[in-house]
């Protein structure tokens, strides 16, 4: 067997594989890239991802929207979005453009997150009042979005 050949059966092994996965949900350039370098040599992964891109199979836009959309269903605050696609190291000019198209309400997202987890507002129990703000914070919403959150559900003296 010649190199070209092989190298061709190596090609077609990489995007059967890629086909495979975003058959199942999408994914990040990034992150097929993390999966395939161990495996296979990189001039070859990125030659394949490439030409997906360019046939567009594989898209960061769409990954970052499928996300976005995925994560505010989740009730997820914008710092956690924020800090997750740079962990799958998405460029975060493509967040923001999603953004700007989603224009989400945050506080009403934090008022959201914090019903599904809680039944009854604080009332004076700084404790609890602590513990329901760590969990909204946890979640990426800023300081002003838990509490608003928190003191819509019920008055806090």
């Amino acid at each position: 067997m010649n190199l070209e050949s092989t190298q061709s059966d190596e090609r077609q092994e990489i995007k059967s594989a890629v086909f495979k996965l975003l058959g199942r949900r999408e994914y990040c350039r990034a992150e097929l890239e993390q999966k395939f370098y161990r495996k296979y040599a990189d001039e070859q992964v990125d030659s394949v991802l490439e030409q997906m891109e360019q046939d567009g199979y594989l898209s960061d836009r769409r990954f970052v929207e499928v996300f976005v959309r995925n994560r505010l269903s989740q009730s997820y605050g914008l710092k956690r979005i924020q800090f997750d696609l740079q962990q799958k190291r998405v460029d975060s000019h493509l967040l923001d453009v999603v953004l700007e198209e989603l224009a989400p309400d945050w506080f009403e997202l934090a008022a959201d997150a914090w019903s599904r987890k809680f039944r009854e507002p604080p009332n004076g129990d700084y404790k609890l009042f602590g513990k329901q703000m760590r969990y909204l914070l946890q979640r990426g919403f800023s300081m002003d979005e838990a509490r608003a959150a928190i003191e819509g559900a019920g008055e806090f003296e």
